[in-house]
């Protein structure tokens, strides 16, 4: 499975940086929708950054960290790392 996601990644990844370091990544499309804030509905999109647990090594991103992506700032929200998966899931947010 690590071997098949790794080609999928090389194959059709996009840049995304990350604590200084740019990784090649699957990132799906924003859902975007609206919240409640304070003085009415204001739009949100959030979306998933898939990297290759192996180009990470030993560094793990954290909720709360930046992340970005085509020139724009994503700050990390929920974070999915189960060893036997290939991947580190990331959901990101638009920085606030």
């Amino acid at each position: 499975m690590a071997a098949d996601a790794a080609e999928i990644v090389a194959e059709i990844g996009e840049p995304v940086t990350w604590d200084g370091r740019t990784y090649p990544a699957l990132v799906s499309d924003p859902a975007i929708g609206e919240d409640l804030g304070i003085g009415g509905f204001t739009g949100t999109g959030d979306f998933t950054v898939k990297i290759m647990r192996s180009a990470l090594g030993d560094a793990r991103p954290k909720l709360g960290e930046i992340i970005g992506f085509e020139g724009a700032r994503y700050r990390i929200t929920r974070i999915t790392d189960h060893p036997r998966y290939p991947m580190v899931v990331l959901v990101v947010s638009p920085e606030d």
